[in-house]
């Protein structure tokens, strides 16, 4: 590090003085001052390899942290969030995005189960207040019972209909299929809790599709956040500036070359 001040400010002095200051008896030749620095700069070299052209660099890679020294694998990624959204956007360092399609799991999973749960209990109401109202068994009956049920004010009024249609398979002789309602009011609030129970129900089985589909978008997603990580990676490693420095002892001069890459 001292020879290397050294020179420099041996530089410096070469660019203030004449290299060429006076004659002596008529010859070209250089002054005392040029004389001396040229014999230092010699003395130097004598004992020290020379500064032909040492360099060195500036780039994005010095300052590259260490999760992004290394390329990211796209099948990986894939999986990772096919199995738990938000995983493979979390490998490749995306924080925002992978809690984006992971809080959307969980509210979807939420979602899915409070319609169930809600489902249920309205269920479990309706068919009390069909056996309440209705003097209806509903142990062991298919859910298109409790349909004709809501929609026919008893079990009588229910055959006649069917039978008018030459339905006859469709009539209900078993009179463990016995149902007649108090008011037709009762009747009207058991079908609409029924339908209330079927339509939440239904809803659970959209919101299973909306998990599905989340599963797959950030997948697919993951792929491509891979894809830019490994580009973006690779755009980082080509660019930077680079210093190249040399100097010649003889002389003094020193050079300075400055190099960016794009």
């Amino acid at each position: 590090m001292k020879i290397k001040i050294s020179i420099f400010f041996l530089a410096i002095l070469v660019m203030l003085s004449p290299a060429y200051a006076w004659k002596g008896n008529d010859n070209l030749g250089y002054s005392p001052i040029s004389k001396v620095k040229v014999q230092i700069l010699q003395n130097l070299g004598d004992q020290y390899q020379p500064l032909d052209q040492k360099s060195f660099s500036f780039s994005n890679n010095s300052i590259l942290s260490d999760q992004m020294k290394s390329y990211k694998d796209r099948k990986k990624a894939f999986f990772r969030s096919l199995i738990l959204p938000g995983a493979g956007e979390y490998y490749v360092g995306n924080r925002t995005l992978a809690k984006t399609f992971f809080f959307t799991e969980i509210a979807l999973w939420l979602s899915y189960f409070s319609f169930r749960k809600y489902g249920k209990w309205v269920r479990e109401d309706a068919l009390a207040f069909a056996a309440t109202h209705s003097a209806a068994n509903i142990e062991g009956k298919p859910s298109q019972f409790f349909v004709d049920i809501g929609n026919y004010i008893d079990v009588y009024q229910y055959n006649d209909a069917k039978q008018r249609f030459f339905q006859f398979e469709k009539v209900y002789a078993d009179d463990d299929y016995f149902w007649s309602w108090d008011s037709n009011n009762n009747r009207r609030k058991f079908e609409n809790m029924r339908i209330a129970s079927d339509r939440a129900f239904n809803r659970s089985i959209f919101v299973l599709g909306g998990i599905f589909a989340n599963h797959l978008i950030s997948a697919i997603n993951s792929v491509w956040q891979t894809h830019r990580y490994n580009k973006k990676l690779d755009q980082m490693s080509d660019a930077g500036i680079n210093f190249y420095v040399g100097s010649d002892y003889t002389t003094g001069k020193i050079t300075l070359t400055i190099q960016k890459k794009f």
